[in-house]
C-alpha cells in the first residue's frame, strides 16, 4: 500500500510542478525549503510489561520521518507527520534517533532518550516551583530511578486527564484562582508498576508593600483589635478627590467605647524591603484634624520586636499623605506585620477613618526644580492621547545639559494632536522667586511648539473633565538636535494667579500636530530667572579633585563611582571633611543649598558656608562661619538635603562665599559620599 501511495505522490507532485510552469517553462525552485529541525519523539509505553512502545516522531519542516529504535533492529519505514510506529523493547535505556526529510531530500537527525523498565520507579523526587513573574503559574519537574515517564495531575478539575512529562522535561500549569491544590505526580515504569507523590501548593496573590487595595485577587483581610474582629476593610473610595482618586480604599471604624489602644492589623506575605527606603507613607482620610495616627511594624514571630512612629492629621474630611519614620529598623530583621492606630489614647466614638497606598518612601518630595537626578524618587509620568513619558539616561550629554538623567516624551505615530504627559507634584509650585518657568529642551526639529501647563489637580473639572484651574504658555524650539533653554512667562496667561497651589506639571511637544513617532527630551524645570549654581553633579566634570581638598591630606578624599554614581568620597574624618578652594561664589538670588549624601556609618553631618569677605581671607570665627548640623541622618541610603539658606544664621553677605565645608564626628574611619551639590532658588 505504501508503495502505491509513493507512486501516487510522485505522479501528483510531478503534475503539480508541470502545471505551475511559467510561460518560460521554468521549474519551481525547491532549494529554498527549510531543513528539518527540532527533531525528537514522544513515547507511549504500555503498562502490561510487554515492552510495547508507541513512538510518534516530532519536528519542523519535515515531510517524512524514519525511526532508528536504538536497539540494533532495522529502522522503521518512512512515517508521515502525525503518524506513529510501534516497537517492542527489552528493558533498558535507548537513544531513539529520528531522521526527518523535507521535499527537497534534505535530512537531519534528532534523538530522544527512552527508558524501558518493568519495576516500580524508586526515589521519586518532585520539584514544584512558582513562576518568578506569575503568582498563578507553577513549573513541575521530577526525577526517579527506573522511571520511563511521568503523569502529572494539577488538582484543579474533576476527572482530570494527566499531562505526560518525559524524562528531563518541565511542565507548566496556570491556575484560574487562588487556593490550595494537590499536585500528584505518577512515575511510570515500562510495566504495570508505578510510584506517585502528592504535594499541596498554595496559590496566593501575595500581600506586600505597596498596598493599594485595588487587586481583586489579593487577600486584604485585617484584624481589628480592642475589641477583636476579622474584617475585609476594602470599600469604594468615598471621597475620590485631591491626592487620592483611586477606586478602592480601606476603612476602619473605631467602635464606641473601644479600648484607647484599639486599631487594625494585617500580616504580610513578604517582609518589608527597607534596603533603600526607610520611611512609610500612608494616604489617610480623617473626620478631624489633629488626630494622632501611629504606624507600627512588627516581626511576625516576635511582636516585641517592632518600630513605630506617630504623626498627626492636619486636615479634616479630605485625603492627605502621612509619612512615618522607620529609620530605627534593624535591616537584619524581617518586619512582616503592619499595625495602624487611629486617635491613639482616646476611646472610640464610632468614627470612621480611611487609609490607602501604604508604601515605603523617602523624605525627598517631588517638587520644582525638577532635575530628575534623584535615585530615591519615582517620577511617574502619566501619558495621554497616545504619548508616553519616562526618566532615562541623557542621550545627548553635551552643550548646556551634561546631566546624567532627563525625561523623555514619545509622541507615538498617529497620536492625538494634544497628546502629552503629566507629573503630580508632592509640593505645590513656589512662585516667591518669580513667575517665569524655565526648561531645557531637545527636539529633532527646530520650530517645534512646546506647551508647558500647570494645573491645580483638585480644582473642579471643566467640560472635558480636566481641572479648570490652570496656567499654560507655549514656546517653540529654535535649534534641532541639541539642548537649549526656553523661558515660559506665566504672567502672560490671563487667568494666572501665583497664590494658587499648582501641583501638576504637564508637557506637550509638537502641540496641535498628530504624533510622528518621535522622541523629545526635557530637563531642569524650575521657576525663577537665576540658574542654579552647580558645584558637582553626577558625571559632571566641572569640579575636579584639585578643586576640593581635605583639612589634612589629599589621601582622605577621592572621586569614585559609588552606587552607580560619580561621587565625592571622604573618609578618615578628624572633625573636618572636604571644602571648596575654588573662586568665591556669588549666591545672590539663591534661596536653597542642595546636596545628596550617603553616610555608610554613623556620623554627625554638617554643612558650613564661609563668608571670606571682599579680601578673600578666612581666619575662622562665628561671624563668618554659618553652619547647619544634622545629628540623625539615616545611614546606608541616599538622603537628599535641600536646605533653605535662611537656616544659615546671620548669612548676610552672599557675594563672597568661597568655601563649602563638610565636617563630621566622630573622627576616624567614616565613609561619606556626596553628589548633586548646588545652590538654587
Amino acid at each position: 500500500m505504501n508503495k502505491y501511495l509513493k507512486y501516487f505522490f510522485f505522479i501528483t507532485l510531478s503534475a503539480f510542478i508541470l502545471g505551475c510552469e511559467s510561460d518560460d517553462d521554468q521549474m519551481v525552485d525547491l532549494s529554498g525549503l527549510a531543513s528539518p529541525s527540532n527533531l525528537g519523539a514522544s513515547f507511549t509505553i504500555t503498562q502490561d510489561n510487554t515492552g510495547l512502545v508507541t513512538i510518534t516522531p516530532t519536528g519542523q519542516s519535515a515531510n517524512t520521518f524514519t525511526v532508528d529504535f536504538g536497539d540494533g533492529s532495522e529502522p522503521s519505514s518512512e512515517i508521515k507527520p502525525g503518524e506513529s510506529v510501534d516497537h517492542i523493547y527489552a528493558e533498558g535505556d535507548y537513544d531513539v534517533v529520528v531522521t526527518g526529510k523535507n521535499l527537497n531530500g534534505v535530512t537531519a537527525e534528532g534523538s530522544q532518550a527512552l527508558t524501558v523498565s518493568f519495576r516500580a520507579p524508586e526515589n521519586l523526587e518532585v520539584n514544584i516551583e512558582k513562576a518568578a513573574d506569575d503568582n498563578y503559574t507553577i513549573n513541575v519537574s521530577a526525577t526517579a530511578d527506573y522511571a520511563a515517564m511521568f503523569n502529572v495531575y494539577f488538582g484543579d478539575v474533576d476527572d482530570e486527564e494527566p499531562i505526560a512529562m518525559m524524562i528531563g522535561e518541565t511542565v507548566s500549569h496556570t491556575y484560574d484562582a487562588v487556593g490550595d491544590y494537590d499536585v500528584r505526580v505518577v512515575a511510570l515504569s515500562g510495566g504495570a508498576a508505578s510510584t506517585e507523590v502528592t504535594q499541596t501548593v498554595e496559590i496566593r496573590d501575595p500581600l506586600f508593600l505597596p498596598i493599594d487595595f485595588e487587586s481583586p485577587t489579593k487577600d486584604y483581610t485585617f484584624i481589628n483589635f480592642g475589641p477583636d474582629q476579622v474584617v475585609d476593610p476594602v470599600i469604594d473610595n468615598p471621597d475620590p478627590t485631591g491626592i487620592n482618586t483611586s477606586a478602592k480604599v480601606a476603612a476602619y471604624t473605631k467602635p464606641a467605647g473601644s479600648e484607647v489602644w484599639a486599631g487594625t492589623t494585617t500580616a504580610l506575605d513578604q517582609p518589608i524591603d527597607f534596603s533603600t527606603q526607610k520611611y512609610i507613607s500612608v494616604d489617610v482620610w480623617s473626620p478631624q484634624a489633629g488626630i494622632p495616627v501611629i504606624f507600627k511594624i512588627e516581626n511576625l514571630a516576635d511582636a516585641t520586636i517592632f518600630v513605630e512612629d506617630q504623626v498627626q492629621t492636619t486636615v479634616s474630611n479630605q485625603w492627605e499623605t502621612l509619612t512615618f519614620d522607620m529609620t530605627a529598623v534593624d535591616t537584619s530583621i524581617d518586619y512582616g506585620r503592619i499595625v495602624l492606630f487611629f486617635n491613639f489614647n482616646t476611646s472610640g466614638t464610632g468614627e470612621t477613618y480611611y487609609f490607602d497606598n501604604i508604601q515605603t518612601t523617602t523624605l525627598d518630595p517631588i517638587k520644582l526644580p525638577l532635575t530628575f537626578e534623584s535615585e530615591n524618587l519615582n517620577y511617574q509620568w502619566n501619558g495621554f492621547g497616545g504619548a508616553t513619558g519616562a526618566v532615562i539616561d541623557n542621550p545627548d550629554m553635551s552643550g548646556i545639559n551634561t546631566s546624567s538623567r532627563v525625561s523623555t516624551l514619545n509622541k507615538t505615530s498617529g497620536s492625538e494632536v494634544w497628546a502629552g504627559i503629566s507629573l503630580n507634584l508632592e509640593e505645590p509650585v513656589d512662585f516667591s522667586n518669580g513667575t517665569t518657568a524655565k526648561m531645557k529642551v531637545w527636539s529633532p526639529r527646530a520650530g517645534t511648539p512646546i506647551l508647558l501647563k500647570m494645573e491645580k489637580s483638585d480644582s473642579p473639572p471643566d467640560a472635558n473633565g480636566n481641572p479648570s484651574v490652570f496656567v499654560e504658555v507655549q514656546q517653540s524650539t529654535t535649534v534641532a538636535g541639541e539642548w537649549e533653554e526656553l523661558s515660559f512667562d506665566l504672567s502672560t496667561f490671563g487667568a494666572f494667579d501665583p497664590s494658587i497651589d499648582y501641583d501638576r506639571v504637564i508637557v506637550f511637544y509638537d502641540f496641535n500636530t498628530a504624533g510622528q513617532g518621535e522622541d523629545f527630551y526635557f530637563d531642569d524645570i524650575r521657576i525663577g530667572d537665576t540658574a542654579y549654581i552647580s558645584l558637582f553633579s553626577d558625571l559632571d566634570e566641572d569640579v575636579t579633585v584639585d578643586t576640593w581638598r581635605t583639612s589634612w591630606s589629599i589621601s582622605d578624599y577621592e572621586e569614585v563611582e559609588f552606587d552607580g554614581r560619580l561621587t565625592k568620597h571622604y573618609f578618615n574624618l578628624d572633625f573636618v571633611g572636604i571644602e571648596t578652594v575654588a573662586e568665591q561664589l556669588d549666591i545672590t538670588g539663591m534661596t536653597h543649598f542642595h546636596t545628596d549624601v550617603y553616610i555608610e556609618n554613623g556620623t554627625t553631618f554638617r554643612v558650613k558656608l564661609v563668608d571670606v569677605g571682599p579680601d578673600g581671607s578666612f581666619d575662622g570665627g562665628d561671624t563668618t562661619e554659618h553652619e547647619v548640623v544634622f545629628d540623625d541622618l539615616p545611614t546606608g541610603e541616599w538622603v537628599s538635603l535641600d536646605i533653605p539658606l535662611s537656616q544659615f544664621e546671620n548669612l548676610a553677605n552672599r557675594r563672597n562665599i568661597a568655601q563649602l565645608i563638610y565636617s563630621g564626628l566622630p573622627a576616624g574611619g567614616v565613609n561619606v559620599y556626596l553628589d548633586n551639590i548646588y545652590f538654587h532658588n
